[in-house]
């Protein structure tokens, strides 16, 4: 690792740390709850400090990943500086709450790493910060519409969200998010989900009624039966991040994952990447979360897309299918709370895990494998091998059932394919998704590909 990676990689630390702050007891109100404006935040923030790195060093406009002018580096501008003033002041705009952690934060990290450097990188790099917080200056006011409004009473149609009957409070999060500007994609195209024929009316086709069968039989509450595992359970756990206290999002998880690759990958091979990579890499991830964030409750909220969670549909069912009264789900893992069998508060399709998690590991896989530090060995699958400690299971973060600390579990993948599975299909686990939420089956062996 070089040292310009050493002293920014300190940024994007602190940017994960916002986010577990942001979900913490201290915050009652976060600035960025729910996972689409963290992973928002996130990939301003890293854009911004990769963005303007990469113009003070040099590097042509094109190469950016923001569509924001920004001032032109001024000569002799140190490039670590002034990388790290533009995430800095993005953090600050973005988490204002956390002004006190990161105004101090900011004055160490200088003493220690710029303490002779001019101020002209710094404030260049906050100018710069602030036009890519300027660029998504309507998210509040996006993130807080709700424009969406369910059916008002039975029989409901599978593509119709209610609230769940055991959380008849609920609220439809993100109905308008799919109307925030992207950051650098363009929106894909996505299918409708499996087994529609129109607005009302589901064909309960083989596909459709063997994920119906699976979610319901591994997802369902643990004190009611079913045949989840064990290993399944704790994968299920183990991917969630479902905005507890401690822990945050799953973009901070996925952001996590990111990192220790890379860490592993710096262990074995030492400065395999320079920092102009690193930051490549790291906040290409974090855009992608970003703008995937934005084409998931685009498509979670469209007409042609929109489908209830299990907690409703295996209790009401489409015609050809047997109804399950009083299903409830294992539910979202709440980890440093009382434990419920609660469902995230936005329509199943597509999952925002399994979009958050495809969008930033693919990317990862992608980008090493270019570099040659890792290989496609068959059926897309890659060799990417990396251990993992989730939050969720770090030996003490407490379970919300027993109210102890769950233990301590670090989980090894040979692939970063099979991470990408585990954490889509942790959300059937759970049984708050259709297993088509995120992964659609080619056939009985098959790995089955993402949408």
């Amino acid at each position: 690792m070089t040292v310009g990676s050493e002293q920014l990689r300190y940024w994007v630390d602190m940017a994960l740390e916002c986010v577990r702050r942001d979900h913490t007891p201290a915050l009652s109100i976060g600035d960025q709850g729910g996972p689409f404006l963290t992973a928002r935040a996130l990939g301003i923030a890293l854009a911004a400090m990769r963005d303007f790195y990469a113009i003070a060093s040099g590097a042509p406009a094109a190469t950016r990943l923001t569509a924001v002018d920004a001032p032109a580096a001024l000569a002799g501008a140190n490039p670590t500086l002034a990388a790290a003033a533009a995430c800095h002041q993005a953090l600050l705009l973005r988490y204002p709450k956390q002004a006190r952690m990161l105004s101090p934060a900011w004055d160490r990290w200088r003493e220690l790493h710029a303490s002779g450097a001019g101020t002209s990188g710094e404030i260049a790099g906050r100018a710069f910060g602030s036009a890519v917080h300027a660029f998504g200056i309507d998210d509040p006011a996006i993130a807080a519409m709700q424009t969406y409004t369910p059916a008002p009473a039975p029989p409901y149609s599978p593509y119709s969200h209610i609230a769940p009957p055991n959380e008849p409070g609920q609220r439809y999060a993100g109905s308008t998010w799919g109307k925030a500007k992207p950051l650098l994609a363009t929106r894909v195209p996505f299918p409708p989900p499996p087994g529609r024929v129109n607005a009302s009316i589901v064909n309960p086709s083989p596909h459709y009624n063997a994920d119906f069968q699976k979610v319901a039989d591994k997802g369902i509450d643990q004190r009611s039966g079913g045949s989840r595992t064990l290993d399944e359970e704790i994968i299920g756990i183990f991917w969630g991040y479902d905005g507890p206290p401690e822990l945050g999002t799953p973009p901070r998880l996925y952001m996590q994952v990111v990192l220790t690759v890379l860490d592993a990958i710096e262990a074995r091979t030492p400065a395999a990447l320079n920092t102009m990579q690193e930051l490549d890499v790291i906040a290409g991830a974090a855009v992608a979360l970003s703008d995937a964030g934005i084409d998931a409750w685009h498509y979670k909220y469209s007409p042609e897309h929109m489908m209830w969670r299990p907690v409703v549909g295996i209790r009401e069912t489409p015609a050809g299918v047997t109804k399950i009264p009083g299903w409830l789900p294992l539910g979202r893992p709440d980890t440093n709370k009382l434990g419920q069998s609660l469902t995230p508060d936005f329509p199943a399709y597509p999952s925002g895990h399994a979009t958050f998690g495809a969008a930033a590991l693919h990317l990862l896989r992608l980008y090493l494998v270019d570099k040659s530090l890792g290989q496609f060995v068959s059926d897309g699958k890659d060799n990417i091998r990396f251990d993992f400690v989730s939050d969720e299971y770090n030996g003490r973060n407490i379970d919300p059932r027993t109210q102890l600390p769950r233990e301590h579990i670090t989980k090894s993948y040979g692939s970063l394919w099979q991470a990408i599975k585990d954490n889509s299909l942790s959300r059937v686990y759970l049984g708050v998704h259709w297993q088509f939420d995120g992964i659609t089956t080619k056939g009985a062996n098959s790995d089955g590909v993402f949408g």
